[in-house]
């Protein structure tokens, strides 16, 4: 019966990473997201069944974690994507406060920009 769990709970992990490795370049962040949460439950739930693993399937890990590395790729390319906008927001936050000074109701404001 354990085996039986371990099997599966392999095979999922196997499954999921394989599913994400070929959509990687079409996974937005919260898919991304769902993926890792998802391989952290798998991966608590096998932890019981350390004992039960086999060299074989420590190679097959090992493999996977190699072919996973385009996963931790793209989450780079995400977060400094993110890193970029967040850089462009600041950017335009400066620029539009420059022109929304808190003036007197009376009073006139000239730019002298070319």
């Amino acid at each position: 019966m354990e085996d039986e769990h371990f099997l599966l709970l392999f095979t999922e992990l196997q499954r999921i990473s394989a599913q994400a490795i070929s959509d990687i370049s079409a996974m937005d962040t919260d898919e991304l997201v769902a993926f890792v949460e998802r391989r952290e439950e798998i991966v608590c739930a096998m932890k019981p069944y350390l004992s039960m693993i086999s060299s074989k399937d420590k190679q097959i890990i090992d493999q996977m974690l190699k072919d996973e590395q385009v996963i931790v790729d793209r989450m780079y390319e995400l977060k400094n994507e993110a890193g970029e906008w967040l850089q462009n927001l600041s950017t335009v936050r400066v620029q539009q406060n420059a022109y929304k000074q808190s003036f007197s109701v009376d009073s006139l404001f000239i730019d002298h920009r070319k």
